[in-house]
């Protein structure tokens, strides 16, 4: 019979097969003489005359190494197909086996991985043998060390035990065995104690004490808990170890209020891909965290500043300044958005008073717009508007002196206010306070430096200067937008003059109205002469103001002296200026006469310092005019052939010695000519020359 038949078929062997194997002699002889001794029952096999023996008789290591050998030798086939094993149990759906396994920690799966692969090994061996004699194999092999190395180091993961000491038992396989069967793999995981997160007795006591806006410690509300309550009281210990259980939302519910809350919970992320400029505009209020001198009154107070934001490019479109986030605030900054960008789909605001108004919601009706409000306690919704008030608002004033923000130093801010009141009460300007005037020019500095800064919500480009990417500004942004085929819709200039700006009552006079200490002129205020009427003001531009009557009604705009007109002509003025002084001047001399006795001549003298300024500035036009006017001094160039060099050098040599001045250039080179080998060889040769007479000179 061939070796490699399977065991299940096999229960009879050979003499010569079991020579060699645990628990028996190695020699063929020698186990004949072992079975006869101990009385096994054996048979011919058929067609030889040798005996074999059944497996019942054998040994229990002699079994557990046939089925090892056996089982080896199955998985070394290659000749034909695998037997498929007969599953223990029926599995789960794949499904559920990863659903119910993701809520496993990496521990439990580790065990539960490594108890599978014991399950299986007895699924493979159950082949060859029983499961209860492979599940004997395996625990046999165990102890004896004779796993294979795989499942060797599976053993003690399997256990998962913390004793030194962790094996195989029988009892332990049948137990997994048993529940794979049942669960699958998810019963092989082992079981992990989970935190009790039922409410002791006095968590509700404590819970009141501690989850109170105040926001107690929470030793002082153990202490309250104590002295307040009967027993038994639980430790500190235990009270900490219960509030590490409870989610932050849950230990704070009580501590903070609902919009504080929202910091602690999950949020949608919004995105602005498919959002062209003008979709939508958000806008808020900010008390600004500075002051600044009021126009008006010459007070100092915190403006309120109402910014809109363009959602999809972060620009800001436009802006308003006043007294508190009112109506007349949003209006006026709709009004600048809108004559700067145009019209908009969409009015995203909250519910406050200066937004939740009829007024408001004309307006908007009559621009073609929608007006929509977040929800109550909601501004992370409207976070686009609420980050550049602190990177802009909040950034500009603490560059302030006036700044009063929470953080600001006490000490500091206390002797900035005694300061600034006192100068306001004397009449003067506190120096540490700006003027609105200075407050307006760096708010719009700001505005406009953060437009063209680049803004983190926006798409990365390449730089064209640095060649390194960055993101968008918010003006490219638009300018992007445009080049895509934006196009903005511009509103209609009766809607955008018809739109309300902040208003004071005033009282008119002959045609003039008085307003942060100008003179407003309108004709048609002759009308109203004694009445009130309501002055509209742009602090943008002050040469010019609206008037309306009470009812609201337009009357027009009134222009900043726009009657005023020079008293008396200007020549008429100096002639008599003129006439004046001279009067002056011939009384002033009869007077010196009748003093003196003599003749007295009164001249006017400027002030020194203006004359010597005259005259330095006359002296040095004179002497530019000499340099231009003097006749130029011919060029001093070297002659390149030496006869001419020697002969310049012996002209000037004569002009030296006759006591003429040479030029600087013609001494410098008159003094060093003759220095050089040159000067000394044309020399010998000239005076040579000079030194033959005309008769004694050769013919070349």
């Amino acid at each position: 019979m061939n070796c490699k038949t399977s065991l299940s078929a096999r229960e009879w062997f050979t003499a010569k097969e079991l020579a060699g194997l645990p628990g028996l002699p190695g020699t063929e002889q020698n186990v004949r003489a072992f079975a006869k001794r101990h009385g096994w029952e054996g048979q011919r096999r058929l067609g030889t005359k040798a005996l074999e023996y059944h497996v019942a008789v054998l040994p229990r290591e002699t079994r557990d190494a046939l089925v090892l050998r056996q089982l080896n030798e199955a998985r070394g086939e290659d000749d034909a197909p695998a037997p498929e094993p007969a599953p223990i149990a029926a599995e789960p759906e794949p499904q559920q086996v990863a659903t119910d396994t993701l809520r496993l920690t990496d521990t439990q799966r580790r065990v539960m991985s490594a108890r599978v692969a014991f399950v299986r090994e007895i699924e493979r061996m159950s082949q060859l043998v029983s499961q209860q004699q492979a599940i004997e194999t395996l625990v046999a092999l165990a102890k004896a060390g004779d796993l294979t190395p795989y499942l060797a180091e599976r053993v003690v993961i399997a256990n998962d035990r913390k004793s030194e000491t962790r094996t195989l038992s029988e009892r332990t396989l049948k137990r997994w065995v048993s529940a794979f069967k049942k669960e699958g793999e998810r019963g092989l995981a082992p079981k992990r104690r989970r935190a009790d997160m039922s409410m002791p007795p006095w968590a509700g006591e404590f819970l009141k004490r501690y989850q109170r806006p105040q926001k107690p410690s929470v030793e002082a509300a153990y202490q309250q808990l104590v002295e307040q309550t009967e027993g038994p009281h639980p430790s500190i210990h235990q009270v900490r170890r219960f509030l590490a259980k409870l989610s932050p939302e849950a230990r704070e519910r009580g501590r903070m209020g609902p919009r504080e809350l929202k910091a602690l919970q999950p949020f949608k992320r919004r995105k602005t891909e498919h959002l062209l400029p003008n979709d939508v505009w958000v806008a808020d209020g900010h008390t600004f965290d500075a002051e600044v001198i009021n126009p008006l009154t010459g007070q100092a107070f915190r403006p309120e500043v109402t910014m809109i934001i363009d959602w999809a490019t972060r620009r800001i479109v436009g802006f308003a300044i006043n007294l508190a986030e009112s109506t007349l605030a949003t209006l006026d900054a709709l009004r600048d958005a809108v004559s700067r960008v145009g019209m908009f789909n969409l009015f995203y605001v909250d519910n406050g008073s200066g937004f939740d108004n009829a007024s408001v919601y004309e307006v908007v009706d009559r621009l073609g717009g929608t007006i929509t409000h977040s929800l109550p306690y909601n501004s992370q919704a409207r976070g686009v508007i609420e980050r550049p008030h602190q990177s802009i608002l909040v950034k500009l004033a603490r560059e302030m002196p006036s700044y009063i923000g929470a953080d600001m130093d006490p000490e500091a801010a206390n002797r900035v206010h005694k300061l600034s009141r006192k100068a306001i009460k004397e009449g003067l300007k506190p120096a540490m306070i700006p003027t609105f005037q200075e407050f307006y020019d760096r708010l719009n500095a700001a505005l406009d430096a953060y437009n063209y800064r680049p803004h983190s919500a926006l798409p990365k480009i390449r730089d064209l200067e640095t060649g390194q990417r960055r993101h968008q500004s918010t003006m490219e942004a638009w300018k992007s937008a445009e080049a895509e085929g934006f196009e903005a819709l511009t509103a209609p200039a009766d809607v955008i003059a018809s739109l309300m700006r902040p208003q004071e009552i005033r009282k008119t006079h002959r045609g003039e109205v008085r307003f942060a200490g100008g003179l407003y002129f309108l004709r048609e205020l002759a009308d109203f002469h004694g009445d009130e009427v309501k002055v509209a003001w742009d602090y943008r531009d002050v040469s010019r103001v609206g008037v309306f009557t009470l009812e609201g009604e337009w009357i027009g705009e009134a222009i900043l002296d726009g009657n005023a007109t020079p008293a008396m002509p200007a020549s008429m003025i100096q002639r008599a200026a003129d006439k004046r002084e001279a009067g002056q001047l011939n009384r002033l001399v009869k007077k010196a006469k009748t003093i003196t006795g003599q003749d007295v001549e009164i001249r006017t003298l400027e002030p020194a310092t203006e004359r010597t300024y005259d005259e330095r500035r006359l002296e040095a036009g004179r002497a530019k005019a000499r340099e231009l006017a003097a006749p130029q001094a011919e060029r001093f160039e070297i002659p390149r052939d030496p006869t001419q060099r020697y002969r310049l050098w012996q002209q000037l040599d004569a002009r030296q010695r006759a006591g003429e001045v040479l030029g600087e250039q013609e001494k410098t080179w008159w003094e060093s000519y003759p220095k050089t080998t040159g000067f000394r060889a044309i020399q010998r040769v000239m005076d040579a020359e000079g030194r033959q007479s005309p008769g004694t000179r050769r013919a070349m």
